[in-house]
């Protein structure tokens, strides 16, 4: 039955690259030129293009909407202007609208903000002109910054963060950004003899009208990063590359004290000296250097009631390891689709195992360096990271090397190997863990690909084990269908990586419609409808532990961007041992059950906004109902408030029919006197494990990249056993710290 469905998606795949692919319209074979004229001074970046060189560039216009409408010209106009000199490339950009100055879409000033519920402005660009490279630069009208990494429009670095500068201004009939972005902050070829050509293209997103639109035109299907779609910035006297040198040394000091029941049981304070170096030893290669590493600054993990029997993946938030992930990224992820609550992910590095002990607290880390080398033919890579230990966690030594070779158009076969060195530590015995892994990815067409894993791990004890994935996937701007097919071997333990779920067979088709048919009402943008269907086997007994099959009868996306969708998920488990979600024992038998999914949300751009996730149905032998409300507060980019509550209500679940109801309280807010300072905040409270968590941090960019952070952690936990008297241990962290950036 599995076969012949393959044979069959195989079969409408590539069927429908002739049937559905008529919007999928190809890349230029003449590509859009323009150029960016040679000045001598330096602009002043304050967002007004009031300097009489801005007079001389050549205009670029004519945006094409992606959306709604794909391939008319944008209704809302947008003007670019290009400048150079021997310091830095000038961007200068008027996005044309009559909403008024002070309605322009903004949540917050953040760095690294949600483009998709804002007005945006990005240039992506393609030093190396291979049209697989991109960097991006994006902004929203009050200056905030938002910058990426790309590779194939497939690997992404969102969290990478480069030096260059944007003011904006307001008006009621535009707003006006004007950027400086410094050569040191691009990559691209050495070139001394001749002018050069990059590739190079423009977004926009005026999210009043919720319209998308860019230069030169992409299928809506795609972003602006799918550099194939690129114009060309041609006869670019771009400078041959400098000594390149980034320095950053910081200070912090911090104190921290234990109180168990208002009595101080523990305290200490903390000086300490570190930093980073970034050194781009030519235009392809680039060395950090890291002493004395510290994370305080790093936003905190979100509580969550996992009621599944599979581990929480907590996504990076390290500034360190963040930067060039996307290099080091291997391995099988989730798709996005919303459908179910379980997981199929595998990744043999994963860097949250280095620097985090077994219950996510910090470990010391005393250095490390990464190389990084990328080109229009191969990217290589190298990781090395000395971690301290703690009374339960060895100190060890971690080091992931990476090498891939792209070919073609838009192909590539690579591999990673990660090795960590535990050492023994008093009575703990030492571990070494090597695992080795070969991928690759193919796109046959813009819309079809596929991409591959195969991984091994052995330990010092000479167990061995394996993991195996494969992801069959097209798009277009009408479907989206999935075939995904994994193994994991009972002994595969990548101990640098993460595997939601081990000894098991996943198998995981799936396909939805995106149908914008005129017999929609003029209010709804698109009609989602999906299916998919995955199931789970023990890889030694080959015996199904898991099946769901997952209906979306109900997704509309509103022109707006509010969605309102219905999924129904048919669960079927047969469970090989008992498990204790949310501290409910559940036996070892067979469950059938129907859940349901519901999802409501308002426009997410506007001042206020709100959205409510509904999860009801039965619960192996019992119930489970949670409904989960957030409502955003942005009446000004400079303030939001965003609370949110999950009340979860078990009724007669596991061996003891246990009933009782699990909260979760969260409350998040920023305030912010411009993009630069800024004071955030995160409180969380959990009935479940009598746990209240909030995290406050002021933070003040002095100078691009160079930084203040005052941060303030309280983590307080009650415990009352019955028989034990009540116990109240409140944990508080005061932590300065200042880092300040140079580059030379």
């Amino acid at each position: 039955m599995k076969f012949k469905f393959l044979c069959c998606l195989i079969l409408f795949l590539f069927f429908s690259q002739y049937t559905f692919c008529q919007d999928i319209f190809p890349p230029d074979a003449v590509k859009k030129k323009v150029e960016s004229i040679k000045i001598e001074g330096n602009l002043k970046i304050d967002g007004k293009l009031d300097e009489p060189e801005w007079l001389t560039a050549e205009i670029i216009k004519d945006f094409i909407e992606q959306d709604p409408i794909q391939g008319v010209l944008a209704k809302k106009q947008t003007v670019v202007k290009l400048l150079y000199n021997k310091n830095y490339l000038y961007v200068g950009v008027i996005c044309y609208d009559s909403v008024g100055r002070n309605n322009y879409r903004a949540l917050n000033l953040k760095r690294d903000f949600s483009a998709a519920n804002s007005d945006f402005f990005a240039i992506a660009i393609d030093g190396y002109n291979d049209e697989r490279n991109a960097v991006m630069f994006g902004m929203n009208p009050y200056g905030a910054q938002r910058d990426l990494l790309s590779f194939d429009d497939n690997y992404y670095d969102p969290d990478w963060d480069g030096l260059w500068t944007v003011r904006t201004q307001r008006t009621d009939t535009a707003w006006v950004a004007e950027i400086a972005i410094p050569w040191k902050t691009l990559r691209y070829k050495a070139k001394t003899d001749s002018l050069q050509t990059w590739g190079i293209s423009f977004g926009r997103i005026a999210r009043g009208s919720n319209e998308v639109s860019g230069w030169p035109a992409f299928p809506r299907a795609f972003g602006g990063l799918r550099m194939a779609y690129a114009g060309k910035l041609i006869n670019l006297e771009a400078p041959k590359p400098p000594t390149n040198i980034r320095v950053q040394p910081y200070l912090l000091y911090g104190y921290n004290d234990i109180k168990e029941n208002s009595k101080t049981i523990n305290s200490k304070s903390t000086f300490k000296p570190g930093g980073d170096v970034k050194w781009a030893l030519n235009p392809n290669t680039l060395l950090d250097l890291t002493i004395n590493t510290d994370f305080a600054q790093a936003d905190v993990d979100r509580k969550v009631n996992n009621v599944n029997r599979f581990s929480v993946f907590y996504p990076e938030k390290r500034q360190f390891f963040l930067e060039n992930a996307g290099l080091f990224t291997v391995g099988m992820d989730p798709l996005s689709n919303g459908q179910a609550d379980y997981s199929t992910r595998i990744q043999p590095f994963f860097s949250r195992a280095i620097g985090l002990d077994a219950n996510g607290s910090p470990l010391s880390i005393d250095g490390g360096a990464r190389l990084v080398y990328r080109s229009d033919t191969r990217n290589a890579g190298g990781l090395f990271i000395r971690q301290e230990g703690n009374t339960t966690t060895n100190p060890a030594n971690f080091f992931v090397g990476r090498y891939s070779q792209n070919f073609g158009k838009q192909n590539r076969i690579g591999t990673l190997v990660s090795y960590k060195d535990e050492e023994t530590h008093g009575t703990i015995s030492g571990r070494k863990n090597f695992t080795g892994t070969i991928d690759g990815f193919f796109r046959f067409s813009q819309g079809l690909s596929e991409s591959f894993m195969g991984s091994a791990t052995v330990d010092l004890k000479s167990r061995s084990g394996y993991a195996v994935s494969s992801q069959l996937f097209y798009n277009s701007n009408k479907w989206v269908v999935w075939w995904n097919q994994s193994i994991v071997s009972s002994r595969y333990d990548p101990q640098m990586g993460f595997v939601a779920r081990g000894n098991t067979i996943v198998t995981d088709p799936g396909i939805f419609l995106q149908e914008r048919g005129r017999w929609l009402p003029g209010f709804i943008r698109t009609y989602g409808p999906g299916i998919s269907y995955t199931t789970y086997h023990n890889a030694t007994t080959l015996a199904l532990t898991d099946r769901y099959l997952n209906i979306n009868p109900v997704w509309f996306q509103f022109q707006n961007g509010g969605i309102i969708s219905w999924y129904v998920i048919l669960t079927k488990q047969n469970l090989e041992e008992g498990f204790n979600p949310l501290n409910v024992p559940i036996s070892k038998r067979s469950y059938s059950y129907t859940r349901h999914k519901i999802l409501l949300s308002s426009d997410p751009s506007k001042k206020i906004s709100a959205s409510l996730t509904g999860n009801l149905g039965q619960f192996y032998n019992g119930s489970y109902n949670s409904l989960n409300a957030v409502i955003s507060f942005a009446p000004i980019p400079n303030l939001f408030l965003s609370p949110g509550i999950e009340i979860g209500k078990l009724n007669k679940v596991g061996m003891n029919q246990v009933s009782k109801n699990i909260n979760l309280y969260t409350v998040e807010g920023r305030i912010a006197l411009n993009p630069r300072l800024q004071l955030s905040g995160l409180f969380q409270k959990t009935s479940e494990s009598n746990t209240i968590a909030y995290n406050t941090r002021f933070s003040w960019e002095f100078k691009p990249l160079s930084y203040l952070y005052i941060v303030f952690n309280n983590n307080s936990l009650s415990t009352d056993n019955g028989s034990l008297p009540h116990m109240m241990t409140v944990d508080r962290q005061v932590i300065t710290k200042i880092s300040y950036l140079k580059q030379f």
